[in-house]
């Protein structure tokens, strides 16, 4: 996704600081704007979409950690890409032109097969910056826009609030996206003080269902004690299946997760499960629903007295 810049000298005296560099340090980072997990360092190891593979068990993994970590790689990987992209075009290279209230990168290298257009203009509030992100497949000169957002600088360098939408299915049609898929706007972010993050993406791939798509509604932040709160839920478009997801971790690994769902052939099943630090082991596990059936019911587990957080507090929390 990554393409680099070779921009004109002449631009980068032409242009001076002021404006460029106040939307430079607006503009969000991978590093500010990520949704936190228990462990997450652990995260390639676990499922990236809704798949649940094993019954709860106290003594066993916690499913629901790894659906937990998994579904906050659904947003990070992506993100992150598109974001470094869009660090590199405003930081990497001088506008091409700028006056007194916006910018303009554009350009790429000679061997690069995209042009790209950044820019930032001053939002109606006086304070933040909003922007829009395009490419051009060369020869052509026929941007598409792929990518716009506000944002309200904070009193450090990428750190502040804002919004901002990504469309993956235009990228693709740039030969950019990579596997990712669908629309997500990130309708709200902060990273002042603990981050806080409010996402809708429509049309994700299921990777671990090939051929389905996910609709997904998330809200996550951090706390300061160096634990997390994430609240989601996830509709399959393609199967009907939806369930939502409260978890809850300290900064040790240890947490909670009580969730709604809905699978095809079943009526609503409440589940409640907690796990422990690491390796994150199941300690308590109960359901509505006690036969057997796939992931979301069984037999009751463990003791509720051994959980991190109790009471249970589902999500309420619907996917489009």
């Amino acid at each position: 996704m990554r393409k680099l810049l070779a921009l004109p000298l002449v631009a980068a005296v032409a242009c001076g600081g002021g404006f460029k560099d106040d939307a430079r340090d607006a503009m969000p980072s991978k590093e500010a704007i990520s949704m936190g997990s228990p462990s997450s360092q652990q995260a390639s190891s676990t499922s990236s979409g809704d798949a649940i593979t094993q019954n709860s068990t106290a003594g066993q993994q916690s499913p629901f950690w790894g659906l937990t970590v998994g579904v906050a790689v659904v947003f990070n990987v992506p993100t992150a890409a598109f974001l470094d992209l869009l660090r590199h075009v405003v930081e990497d290279y001088e506008p091409t032109s700028c006056d007194a209230t916006s910018c303009t990168w554009q350009g790429s290298g000679p061997l690069d097969r995209l042009d790209y257009k950044l820019v930032v203009s001053r939002d109606g509030d006086g304070v933040s910056f909003d922007w829009s992100l395009s490419g051009a497949v060369k020869p052509g000169t026929t941007y598409v826009t792929f990518a716009t957002g506000v944002a309200k600088p904070g009193p450090q360098r990428h750190h502040g609030s804002g919004n901002f939408q990504i469309d993956f299915d235009k990228m693709a049609t740039l030969g950019i996206a990579g596997n990712a898929t669908g629309l997500m706007q990130v309708t709200s972010y902060s990273n002042v003080g603990p981050a806080q993050l409010g996402v809708t993406f429509l049309g994700a791939n299921d990777n671990d269902h090939p051929g389905q798509k996910n609709n997904v509604v998330y809200s996550y932040k951090n706390d300061t004690s160096g634990g997390g709160d994430l609240d989601f839920a996830m509709h399959n478009t393609t199967s009907g299946d939806r369930f939502a997801v409260h978890s809850r971790w300290k900064n040790d690994g240890r947490g909670r997760a009580d969730v709604t769902a809905l699978p095809t052939g079943y009526t609503s099943i409440s589940v409640s499960e907690c796990w422990g630090a690491a390796p994150f082991n199941v300690v308590y596990f109960t359901s509505t629903e006690k036969a057997a059936i796939a992931f979301w019911a069984g037999p009751d587990s463990g003791a509720e007295a051994q959980c991190a957080y109790s009471p249970a507090d589902p999500s309420e929390m619907t996917a489009p």
